[in-house]
């Protein structure tokens, strides 16, 4: 019984009609595109990617910067703060009042 069966999934290394040359050329690496790594390549407004993100960033520095904006979102995390804790406090107190019925039964 012949061993042929699994041909179709023979990788291009594993394959005997391959010349040497074939195989060596298949087993390199393609070299990575060079980059350009000065500052120039950080800043490239003819990316739209780039351009939203700037634009993003720079109506967040903004809006940060109001103090306005600033007491508005720490008083709101004050208030989120206090709803979270006050609704922990809460189910601890009906956990306890069911254990107390459950206990009294």
């Amino acid at each position: 019984m012949s061993q042929d069966y699994n041909n179709d999934y023979v990788y291009n290394y594993q394959d005997p009609q391959l010349t040497e040359q074939q195989r060596v050329d298949t087993l390199q690496q393609v070299e990575p595109v060079q980059q350009d790594n000065t500052v120039k390549s950080w800043v490239n407004f003819s990316d739209s990617r780039y351009l939203k993100g700037f634009l993003i960033g720079a109506g967040v520095a903004l809006v940060a910067s109001n103090p306005k904006v600033q007491k508005a979102v720490v008083s709101g995390a004050v208030k989120t703060w206090s709803a979270v804790q006050g609704g922990i406090e809460e189910a601890k107190e009906k956990i306890h009042d069911i254990k107390a019925e459950a206990q009294s039964e």
